[in-house]
């Protein structure tokens, strides 16, 4: 599987994080209110959480699948040799 995708992946992970972190920045200094802060950055993990379920489950399943065509490849290439 190409490394592109676990790469965006990760890179999708730290934008979210990165997102929280800031917005604990600006409810540390007071900026904004912490109930919102805190309401803001649960919805953030949340989506953080989703994504990296759901891509997660994609990029396996496009794993799976690769490796059962190669291995049906592979099987009928042993058969054409055998026979």
């Amino acid at each position: 599987m190409n490394a592109i995708f676990y790469e965006r992946l990760f890179l999708l992970n730290r934008c979210l994080e990165q997102v929280a972190e800031i917005l604990e920045q600006f409810r540390q200094d007071e900026i904004i209110h912490a109930v919102f802060a805190n309401d803001r950055k649960r919805t953030v993990e949340d989506l953080r959480a989703d994504l990296s379920h759901v891509l997660t489950g994609m990029l396996h399943q496009k794993e799976l699948e690769a490796t059962m065509a190669s291995t049906r490849r592979q099987i009928e290439a042993e058969d054409k040799d055998g026979k």
